[in-house]
């Protein structure tokens, strides 16, 4: 309990910016203005892997590591997801802006289903927040 709650004091200021940052990008992808939706996930990017990089200094608890180790993992691919979303973007790539989204939301969901007996709140992947 005590873990969590260091993540989660670290996670809901970047959940909440990442969300501020992100609002009505679905919005800006169906209206196909796609260099400002390509922008908001930039920087949903940035606060996401600055986030990540917050949590992962926090030391591990032992009897969770291996838990933890495959939920990381799959923060890591969150990430690399998030990044090939605004390369995709930028090339106005709609068709590919929707497969590499649905990897992420895929992924987002391995994550949360790795760490669900935590009971995190802020730090776990919620798709409503990329809307």
């Amino acid at each position: 309990t005590e873990y969590v709650a260091r993540l989660e004091q670290i996670c809901k200021p970047g959940s909440d910016a990442t969300e501020r940052a992100v609002h009505g990008v679905r919005a800006d992808v169906r209206a196909e203005r796609l260099a400002v939706a390509a922008g908001k996930f930039a920087r949903g990017e940035r606060i996401f892997k600055n986030t990540v990089r917050s949590i992962s200094a926090v030391p591990r608890p032992a009897s969770d590591r291996t838990t933890l180790k495959r939920w990381f993992a799959a923060l890591g691919k969150e990430e690399l997801y998030l990044g090939q979303m605004v390369k995709v973007l930028r090339a106005n790539n709609v068709a590919g802006f929707e497969r590499v989204s649905a990897q992420f939301i895929h992924e987002g969901n391995r994550a949360n289903n790795a760490v669900v007996s935590f009971g995190f709140n802020y730090c776990d992947f919620k798709p409503t927040r990329f809307q």
